[in-house]
């Protein structure tokens, strides 16, 4: 009887044992490495915003979480962006699902950081932990208005050449002068200042504009400056590397 009680005993303990075992296999199963639950583990990657507005002004907000190193390649990833390869990077063409062209109807995607236009593309733009990244659908209603506004005021024309391209330049009050410019200078910084049109001074980043059609801004006095767009998209080169392009239309606005 001893004996007995004694294998009863034995067997007892080993299946505890096999027990243990199971329950610790079972719960490493239902567990990642990192102790969280299997298939609920923390998103990886920086956290951002996305907001899209359309033609009407009615606004798409995005939240996404990117282990990606720029905007672009997150976006891409997400299928909220699409566009094509320039040589100023990627030129966004479609964003949620609408697409903008340029040749057609004068519309673009101009893209803002923090509620700043952007001096960097995209594919350049390296996502900010908590940033918001803004994509403003830009046509017919601002073509409208500055096509009739061109209607309306003369035209001057400056410059002799071969090559001819419009400048159109709109001061702090918001009023614009639209000049056709006639030139065989190669960027657009040469043949401006040939017909006076621009002056600045050099800078390690090449020609600085301050003066635009007469109009100085200073930026260390006022916080004002000229910005360069080609056509309608805020440029990427300074106007002594940009390449005089025949029925180019370049604008210096004041912001």
């Amino acid at each position: 009887m001893m004996k007995m009680n004694s294998i009863r005993k034995k067997l007892s303990f080993i299946l505890c044992i096999v027990l243990i075992a199971a329950m610790a296999l079972f719960t490493a199963g239902c567990n990642d490495a990192s102790g969280a639950p299997s298939g609920t583990a923390a998103p990886a990657g920086t956290a951002f915003t996305v907001v899209v507005t359309d033609l009407q002004g009615e606004q798409t907000t995005f939240h996404y979480t990117s282990d990606k190193d720029t905007v672009g390649d997150a976006l891409l990833a997400e299928g909220l962006i699409a566009g094509e390869d320039s040589d100023y990077g990627l030129y966004v063409t479609t964003v949620n699902g609408i697409t903008a062209d340029w040749d057609k109807d004068q519309t673009y995607w101009a893209f803002y950081i923090d509620g700043e236009y952007a001096t960097t593309g995209v594919d350049a733009t390296r996502i900010s932990e908590g940033a918001t990244y803004s994509f403003v659908l830009t046509g017919p209603e601002e073509t409208a208005t500055e096509a009739s506004a061109t209607e309306a005021s003369d035209v001057t024309v400056l410059g002799e050449g071969s090559t001819v391209f419009t400048v159109v330049t709109t001061d702090l009050d918001g009023v614009e002068s639209t000049f056709e410019v006639h030139t065989d200078a190669q960027t657009v910084g040469k043949a401006l200042t040939d017909v006076s049109l621009i002056a600045g001074h050099d800078s390690e980043y090449g020609l600085y504009v301050d003066t635009v059609n007469g109009i100085t801004l200073d930026w260390d006095k006022d916080g004002k400056y000229w910005a360069f767009y080609i056509n309608g998209e805020y440029a990427m080169t300074g106007v002594d590397t940009t390449e005089v392009t025949s029925g180019a239309v370049y604008a210096f606005k004041a912001e």
